[in-house]
């Protein structure tokens, strides 16, 4: 906890918000950070933890509505070809790849294509009038993240402490994910208007991290022994096991070191939902007599799959499940039962899928662990509530090492946050948690497409890291292909190389040798970062690459164990080892020369280009713009709704009121007004526009401020009566603020007299007392003549109706006397509590003067105080000077009677030259 609470004060020097999203395939949570809000969960509209991942897009009125999350209701199962959700899996894949399929199982009537220009990059197709509106994938994440951003930054509105900026974001991704699924990640976080993204961050990372922070440490823990742990995560599309440790050392400080990793990128809760799905269709084919699925309208199979996950989270509760779905096809309503035995018998040949992740996660490590090293298993993800896959768990592990201390559902979006903020800071203090992360595969590069390729980064090195290698003497233009695994992720493709390398001058006792820069990055992204050609002196010329393709035995073997680390390992701080094992005997002439890089070509899935991206961006904004507009006419249509229902029980709950001033008929022409408008509003508004339903709310609030006056003139007393009592208490409130005017103008007057009779300047100092009470909002004061003036002006019309006989008054408009009543009424409450402000402020406004005064008179009196010492000092040195001359006439000096004058004197002097420095720097003070 003390970690955490110096993470969160860590954050407060920072005015800017860090949000954090755990994207999930079923449900998205994010986590905002800013100076005031500490690791809060981002609601939905609807005040949810979580939020569906996924959108509705649907025609309406000429454009696209867009409908996001839990919103979409039940639109996914009207309207389910107009719905995407769960497309996490789709992220960098190709439209002809075992997951589409998976998708399209899931989805009902979603059509996908493949985009020619990026290597069959996956496009929705929702069957919409324009064809622009084929979207790829990553539009479709921009749409989900660009929504979370605005729901993040309405939090942020009634901060004070943050600024409403959401641009800081950190995203978590799957430990297994590809280079293509994590630049699907990064281009939709850029398109969703995120212009500083901190970084990806493996779930398993996230959780343990979050587990670690929120994990109290007692002073006995702190041994320096390591602990490992599994962080086991079951989400609706995958289950990942991840293996970590931490270092809990006597300074205070943790390491944690994430290890390895194991998982199933299929196995998840969806697909328990799918085997819940075909029990309850196969009973529904054999209901109704059919053979073939396929043909079945997407609506029915979208209830089906509703229902199927509805009874996945009970049966994991009870002992069966009853599905009723009326109306579900030909008109027939569908009623069966599931009960618990059919879930897990059909679901018996996944039970290996459970425990495989932690299996190969402990394989995996080196030296390999076993069950017995692993001190507890932590439970995460929303599928884990499956009580017979926590049961097969439980058989491997034992209940003891079954762990449930995380939030399941929010720790990874918490982890993600914290380690967002430790991208964005980049400090390390001396108990801050250190993490160490390793890559999960090795990556290699190959020259010219040849065979042989060469170690870069080996599985289990340090992440955030960048290798030099000698790639040797080259004849001709060069290719540089990059791998993962042994699979080729981009290469690039040197056709200018030969040219540059021959500009390079080398004397004839040097090589021209090629350096290439590789970086691992933080997001785990394999790159080449630098080209170089260099002069090199070497006993032996030529790096591994040109030793390797001339084949020169023993020679090129003793090579390839220089330039490759024992373990693979590459330390974090220094260059690869080929570099230091070239520097032994190799020594630089010139300086080196950099090549250009060229854009990379992309075997797979290609990245969006700046000019789709730019396209893709606009577009998105059109959209969005869109959905403000139709937010705004939302709004107002919610206002008008609502109105006319007001003004409708208004009229009923004041009936009696209403008929002691109007008629049964007038009551009535309200009362058909607001059915008028509400029979508009539902089956005629249609194609309005804006200012048509805002003239609509005008008219019906102009309506309820009509009866709002009848209701409160039916309870006052307007009366001839009751208008001379108004006067005489209006009139005698008019006469105490003028004597209060007179009085306060006296004690003003007085001052001013007072600052004259000692020559101050009155009127500067009122000057500055007026601007100063004007800064400080007291400046009704200053327009209290005209206010009074407005007063009095409404108190004569009063006036005017109590000079009438009764009949004369009774001939005018109840409503023209109780407009002017409550016009009367509402200057006099004004006037009131202008009264208690003037007051205060004249009491101020007098303080002040006399403090003015007091502090002027004493400035004044030192003044003249030190002037007269001044003078006095003026008149003994005149005296002195007289007394000498006068002696020096005489011709002697009567020393002995001397001396003491003069000491009297001198110490005399003395005492007044103190008293004048003295008065002179308190005055210099002043």
């Amino acid at each position: 906890m003390k970690l955490l609470l110096f993470f969160i004060c860590l954050v407060a020097t920072s005015s800017a918000a860090i949000l954090g999203i755990d994207y999930g395939q079923q449900f998205t949570k994010a986590v905002l950070l800013a100076p005031g809000i500490s690791f809060e969960i981002v609601l939905t509209d609807e005040g949810k933890r979580k939020d569906l991942s996924g959108i509705s897009i649907r025609e309406n009125d000429g454009g696209l509505e867009r409908v996001f999350g839990s919103a979409t209701g039940s639109l996914c199962t009207r309207f389910p070809q107009s719905c995407i959700m769960g497309l996490k899996p789709l992220l960098g894949k190709s439209v002809k790849s075992a997951e589409t399929q998976l998708f399209l199982g899931r989805n009902f009537g979603v059509k996908l294509a493949g985009d020619d220009s990026r290597s069959d990059a996956i496009k929705v197709d929702l069957g919409l009038s324009n064809d622009s509106y084929k979207f790829a994938i990553e539009e479709v994440l921009a749409m989900n993240l660009h929504e979370l951003k605005a729901r993040a930054l309405n939090d942020l509105e009634d901060n004070a402490l943050a600024k409403p900026i959401v641009e800081d974001v950190v995203v978590s991704v799957a430990p297994f994910a590809s280079h293509e699924t994590k630049q699907a990640y990064l281009d939709g976080l850029k398109l969703g208007n995120f212009s500083n993204v901190l970084g990806l961050v493996d779930e398993g990372t996230a959780v343990a991290l979050n587990y670690v922070s929120s994990k109290k440490f007692n002073k006995e823990d702190l041994t320096g022994e390591k602990e490992y742990h599994i962080i086991y995560d079951m989400g609706a599309g995958s289950t990942t096991a991840t293996l970590f440790s931490f270092t809990p050392f006597t300074n205070g400080s943790i390491v944690l070191e994430l290890e390895s990793i194991g998982y199933d990128e299929t196995f998840g809760g969806q697909l328990f939902t799918q085997s819940v799905h075909t029990i309850i269709l196969e009973k529904f084919l054999t209901s109704f007599d059919l053979k073939d699925s396929t043909k079945l309208p997407p609506k029915v199979l979208a209830r089906i799959l509703e229902a199927a996950e509805k009874a996945k989270i009970v049966l994991s509760i009870n002992s069966d499940y009853h599905v009723s779905l009326e109306n579900l096809y030909d008109g027939k309503d569908f009623k069966t039962t599931v009960t618990k035995d059919e879930f897990e018998e059909i679901n018996s040949d996944l039970m290996d899928h459970i425990t495989k992740p932690i299996k190969d996660a402990l394989k995996s490590t080196s030296p390999e662990k076993s069950i017995e090293d692993i001190k507890s298993v932590i439970l995460n993800g929303g599928s884990m509530r499956i009580p017979f896959v926590q049961k097969h768990l439980a058989t491997l592990l034992g209940e003891k090492r079954i762990s449930k201390s995380v939030n399941a559902d929010e720790s990874c979006a918490l982890g993600t946050t914290l380690q967002g903020l430790k991208l964005k800071t980049k400090l390390e203090k001396a108990k801050d948690i250190k993490v160490i992360e390793k890559s999960y595969h090795n990556f290699e590069i190959k020259i010219d497409d040849n065979d042989d390729d060469k170690l870069v980064f080996a599985k289990g090195c340090q992440i955030n890291n960048s290798s030099r290698l000698n790639l040797g003497s080259h004849k001709k233009n060069m290719n540089i292909g990059l791998y993962e695994d042994g699979r080729l992720i981009k290469s690039y493709k040197f056709d200018d190389f030969l040219k540059k390398v021959n500009d390079v001058s080398c004397s004839s006792k040097d090589s021209k040798q090629i350096f290439g820069t590789f970086t691992l990055d933080h997001n785990k992204m394999f790159d080449l970062s630098n080209l170089e050609v260099e002069c090199v002196a070497s006993e032996e010329k030529g790096g591994f690459f040109q030793k390797l393709l001339k084949k020169e035995g023993d020679a090129s073997e003793g090579t390839d164990e220089e330039i490759a680390n024992n373990d693979g390992t590459i330390d974090t701080n220094a260059t690869n080892s080929t570099q230091s094992s070239t520097s032994k005997s190799s020594k630089r002439k010139t300086k080196p020369v950099s090549i250009n890089i060229p854009k990379p070509i992309y075997p797979h899935i290609k990245p969006m280009s700046r000019t789709t991206k730019e396209r893709t961006f606009n577009k998105l904004a059109y959209l969005n713009s869109k959905d403000e507009s139709r937010a705004e006419l939302d709004q107002i249509k919610n206002n008008l709704e609502s109105g006319c229902y007001e003004l409708r029980a208004y009229i009923d709950d004041h009936q009696d009121e209403l008929l002691k001033e109007m008629t049964e008929d007038e009551i009535s022409n309200y009362s058909t007004f607001v059915r008028d408008t509400i029979e508009w509003f539902e089956f005629d508004s249609d194609g309005s526009s804006i200012d048509d339903f805002l003239n609509k709310s005008s008219e019906v609030a102009s309506k309820k401020k009509d009866l709002d006056s009848i209701v409160e003139m039916s309870k006052v007393d307007i009366s001839l009566a009751g208008m001379k009592k108004l006067y005489e208490d209006g009139t005698t409130i008019a006469m105490q603020v003028q004597s209060y005017m007179l009085e306060s103008g006296t004690q003003i007057s007085e001052i001013r007299q007072k600052y004259e009779k000692e020559n101050f300047d009155f009127d500067k100092e009122n000057d500055r007392i007026k601007f100063k009470l004007l800064r400080e909002g007291g400046d009704k004061i200053m327009t209290l003549d005209k206010d009074l003036a407005k007063y009095k002006d409404h108190l004569a019309k009063v006036g005017e109706l109590t000079s009438l006989s009764e009949s004369q008054f009774n001939k005018i408009p109840k409503r023209e006397v109780y407009e002017k009543y409550e016009a009367a009424t509402a200057k006099i409450v004004e006037m009131l509590a202008d009264i208690i402000l003037i007051q205060e402020s004249h009491k101020s406004r007098i303080e002040t003067f006399n403090d003015k005064f007091d502090k002027l008179l004493e400035r004044k009196n030192k003044k003249e105080l030190r002037d007269k010492l001044k003078q006095e000092k003026g008149a003994e040195k005149e005296t002195d000077k007289e007394a000498v001359e006068e002696e020096e006439e005489n011709g002697f000096i009567e020393e002995e009677s001397d001396s003491e004058p003069i000491e009297s004197e001198t110490k005399t002097k003395s005492t007044v030259n103190n008293e004048a420095e003295s008065t002179e720097n308190v005055h210099d003070e002043l």
